[in-house]
């Protein structure tokens, strides 16, 4: 084989080939790709600030005390990350039980409108079950697009962001067993 032969082209493997935890780990990943990268992020920067504060500076002083600060803050943004990954998680096997139930309608759509997480968890579960195109275009006809990270609720009232509820909601939410589906 010379360098200017054509390489053959391959195939992805099909999902139904692939191992169940396999197919786990690939559902959880296209579902929270923003929220793993972030905690990633997090952790990362928080190991290296940890490294940082101990070998640079030594132990204590001031710029020691103000890189373990930043640290703690980048190790918290990683957990609430990976948190509302689990929370996004919950609302995929929802979204995907209600779909699997009644087709594509909006009214299911809207119940998990309110961030960008949410609509890419409950996007993986339209596209898994074949509507996909259908929550595409609602979400294009509501104004929805990539850039939208940025919860709807927290830009009407920024003051909801201090309530119990929102927490409760955005990274405790209940645990959901599927009916239809088995993980």
């Amino acid at each position: 084989m010379t360098c200017l032969q054509p390489v053959e082209q391959t195939r992805p493997i099909p999902e139904s080939v692939l191992p169940r935890a396999s197919r786990q780990l690939i559902r959880l990943l296209k579902m929270g790709y923003l929220l793993y990268l972030t905690s990633l992020t997090g952790f990362f920067i928080s190991f290296r600030l940890a490294v940082f504060s101990i070998t640079d500076t030594g132990p204590g002083g001031v710029q020691g005390a103000g890189f373990t600060g930043l640290g703690i803050c980048c190790l918290t943004i990683a957990v609430i990350a990976l948190l509302d990954a689990r929370s996004r998680y919950q609302d995929y096997k929802r979204a995907k039980d209600l779909f699997h139930e009644n087709g594509f309608h909006p009214r299911i759509a809207c119940l998990f409108i309110h961030s960008r997480c949410q609509r890419d968890a409950i996007g993986v579960a339209a596209r898994e079950l074949g509507l996909g195109r259908e929550l595409g275009v609602f979400y294009a006809k509501l104004g929805f697009k990539w850039f939208h990270i940025i919860p709807d609720n927290i830009l009407k009232r920024p003051g909801i962001i201090l309530s119990g509820r929102y927490w409760r909601k955005t990274l405790f939410e209940s645990y959901y067993r599927s009916r239809y589906f088995s993980w």
